[in-house]
């Protein structure tokens, strides 16, 4: 039987953060070019604009794979079909603006 002392050290290691990631809670990936082996190179990514909506992309078989809050006045999904990975940002209509519509812009990786 494992006593649950012992077994303490071991669950406060996987609640807390390791120190070799970034401390702040949205960013809690390794950052780019600081010396650690968990830190990653910034590596030049392709980002292809598209002419078309989110919800064109959703009625074309795209499924959201994921979601985050973007910049405190939208959305981010992530969308994929066939291997195809597209990202998009929905803008809501925001009422202190002249945007009554919501607006969709979408990207190519």
């Amino acid at each position: 039987m494992i006593n649950p002392l012992a077994a303490f050290p071991v669950l406060c290691a996987l609640l807390f953060p390791v120190n070799a990631f970034a401390q702040s809670s949205h960013d809690w990936l390794p950052e780019s070019g600081v010396k650690s082996p968990y830190s990653p190179l910034a590596v030049p990514t392709t980002l292809r604009p598209l002419k078309v909506s989110l919800s064109i992309l959703l009625k074309t078989g795209f499924r959201i794979t994921t979601t985050t809050s973007y910049a405190e006045s939208g959305a981010l999904f992530t969308l994929e079909k066939h291997g195809q990975t597209i990202l998009c940002v929905l803008t809501p209509p925001n009422p202190q603006t002249d945007q009554n519509v919501p607006t969709s812009r979408c990207w190519s990786l």
